[in-house]
């Protein structure tokens, strides 16, 4: 009986003398991350004579670490007239506005004083690939001539802090 109070003993002042597990926090900050890779656009070069609809691809590759981003297009020469949003030469602007769309969402055209938002991002992603799809309609009747041409702005935004 002595051996086992004397072990139960030791063993007692084993954990009793054993260190205290200490609890330590860790982590740290991630800044928020935008990013926007914009590859050659791929498409129309010249109208054919006659009405039709004609297409251009603008691929991208977005990453964000934010939980929410939107992609846009936007017209950036003008905020208001007949031009904006449109193709123009230095006489002629084609009747119908650029429009856009990414995926299979409706086009959205771009004579619009808002941003339309062409998709949004709702988490982080890393180098997702987004084709921007711009199409630009011909009317029966439209002869264009020359060279038309238009600046847009294509943005990543974050509404999140």
């Amino acid at each position: 009986m002595r051996i086992a109070t004397l072990a139960a003993a030791l063993c007692w002042l084993l954990v009793a003398a054993a260190p205290a597990a200490a609890q330590i926090d860790i982590g740290g900050a991630v800044p928020s991350v935008l990013g926007l890779t914009i590859d050659e656009p791929d498409g129309f070069t010249t109208f054919p004579a006659g009405p039709g609809e004609h297409e251009l691809a603008i691929r991208t590759r977005v990453t964000t670490t934010t939980n929410r981003a939107t992609l846009s297009v936007v017209d950036g020469d003008l905020t208001s007239g007949r031009r904006m949003g449109r193709l123009s030469s230095n006489r002629s602007v084609l009747d119908r506005p650029l429009e856009a769309r990414v995926g299979s969402d409706p086009f959205q055209p771009l004579d619009v004083s808002i941003d339309p938002v062409l998709a949004e991002f709702r988490g982080p992603v890393a180098n997702e690939r987004t084709t921007i799809r711009l199409r630009q309609r011909i009317e029966a009747g439209e002869r264009p001539r020359g060279t038309y041409t238009k600046t847009l702005h294509i943005t990543l935004s974050s509404t999140a802090p």
